[in-house]
């Protein structure tokens, strides 16, 4: 939510930097090209615009990587029905953001070049302002799944292990590497992680 909100306050200053004179270069005028145009943007100006680019990475950056996971979150992969409106949900996921790639390189193109930068920036700002309402009212029917510690511990202990037993012997048969069979880890409601063979060095 923090970074939704980072990402549209980006959005909202980089929609200010093309709508106000103040804030962008002054024009080159239609019949000049860019490369012959000695009007330049003032230092303020180019940092403004860097600063709108950088709030919008850190937005991005914080939303896009757990947008899919809290998607993944709402489904139970233990029951089949709800596995399978997993995958449902992963193609129409990639779908909008196909689409949405689509959409951008084509009419919010000629938006821009046809209409102006302002309303071509003020679309997608207000675009996401939408999704991000829509997010806040969906909140009391998503899953919560509760933290359970940090990943990167989970990690490190993993390679702990590995190196203080790196002089055991390797089963021949992977399973044998398990402390449980499959059906127990399911009963328990936890993945198993499959073994692989190009992580062999872990075993």
């Amino acid at each position: 939510m923090i970074a939704s909100v980072i990402y549209l306050l980006g959005m909202c200053l980089l929609t200010l930097v093309v709508s106000l004179p103040s804030l962008k270069p002054p024009s080159c005028g239609k019949n000049v090209s860019y490369l012959d145009c000695d009007k330049r943007a003032s230092s303020f100006q180019v940092g403004i615009f860097y600063c709108a680019l950088y709030i919008i990475a850190i937005g991005t950056g914080g939303t896009k990587p757990n947008i899919s996971t809290m998607g993944a979150d709402q489904f139970d992969d233990f029951e089949p029905k709800e596995n399978a409106h997993k995958l449902t949900f992963f193609n129409w996921w990639m779908f909008s953001v196909f689409f949405g790639t689509l959409f951008a390189n084509t009419f919010l193109v000629y938006v821009q070049d046809n209409v102006g930068w302002g309303v071509g920036y003020a679309i997608p700002t207000l675009a996401l302002l939408m999704a991000i309402i829509v997010f806040i009212f969906g909140k009391p029917v998503y899953r919560h799944k509760p933290t359970t510690g940090s990943p990167l511990t989970s990690m490190v202990k993993v390679l702990v292990a590995a190196l203080r037993k790196r002089n055991v012997v390797v089963p021949v048969d992977s399973n044998e590497l398990y402390e449980l069979n499959s059906d127990e880890y399911s009963s328990c409601a936890k993945h198993r992680i499959n073994h692989s063979s190009s992580l062999r060095f872990l075993d």
